[in-house]
Parts: C-alpha cells; structure tokens; sequence
C-alpha cells in the first residue's frame, strides 16, 4: 500500500473496507453492500460479523477513528490498521491481532472483537479472498553502548 490508495489493494481488502466504510456510515441495509458480501462469500455471515465489530467499536472504542467515506480512494492511517488487523485474523497471529485491536480501541480488546474479526477473516479466506499482512519496518536499533536512562517525571 505504497500510495495509501484502493487500487493497490487486493479483492478481499477492497471489500472488507468497503463493508467497514458502510457499516460505519450506517449503509450497511443498502442492498449493493449485501449483495456484494453475499456474492463475494456465499452468504450474510461476514458481513453480519463486520457489524458487529463495528458496532462495539462505536460503543466501546475509546478514541476516534478516522474513515475515508464510501467511495473514497485514500486510505486513512486507520483503515490502514484496520486491514492490518483483519490481515492477522486471517494469518492466525493473535498476538498482533490483539496489538492492533488494543492500538485501535486505546483500550484492552474485549471478546467480541477478536471473535468477529477472525470470522471475518476466515470466510473471507474460505472463499479465496486474500488479506494481506503489511510489511513492517523494524524499529530503531537499540545501542549497546548507549546505557543512559532518563526517568519520565510529570511536571507537577
């Protein structure tokens, strides 16, 4: 996702963002939306699954997110995120589908949210719908020489 656009994407990350974006604006009963996820994977069941993860983001999520509307072809650092963590549904790595689930609620994941990303993510996988983990840049390296430690105070 070099340009931060929806052509670099894949089928499968085009559809969840497009499900995501409608279920987000509240068009989810719009019957394009139903018919897409229901051709794409034989049936309501991801789709039912994306709404409530989306609900229980409005309700729980802890910080706002930022979406591009339905249509829209930039990606926000959000919808970004949000395909990462659909992605490790997808790729069984739980321990980064809880980073990013903790990242995009600014609060500890409930079950709900794990549960329906990685329904989700295996019917969308079952029906050839790929997802794909991004590349993650390494961090700065650590200097071993570099041993000072600088306590964090709050100003009083």
């Amino acid at each position: 996702m070099a340009q931060d656009t929806l052509p670099d994407l894949t089928h499968g990350e085009r559809l969840l963002l497009f499900g995501f974006r409608a279920l987000a604006f509240e068009l989810g009963a719009c019957p394009l939306v139903r018919r897409s996820f229901d051709q794409a994977c034989g049936g309501a069941e991801a789709l039912n699954a994306l709404e409530v993860f989306v609900r229980e983001l409005a309700r729980h999520g802890r910080r706002r997110v930022t979406l591009g509307v339905p249509g829209s072809l930039p990606l926000s650092r959000d919808e970004q995120l949000i395909l990462a963590l659909f992605a490790a549904a997808q790729a069984e790595d739980y321990p980064r589908l809880e980073a990013h689930l903790a990242w995009l609620l600014a609060d500890t994941p409930r079950a709900p949210f794990a549960a329906a990303a990685c329904l989700v993510a295996q019917t969308f996988g079952f029906n050839g719908l790929v997802l794909r983990v991004p590349d993650m840049a390494p961090g700065p390296e650590v200097r071993e020489a570099a041993k000072v430690v600088v306590p964090f105070r709050r100003a009083v």
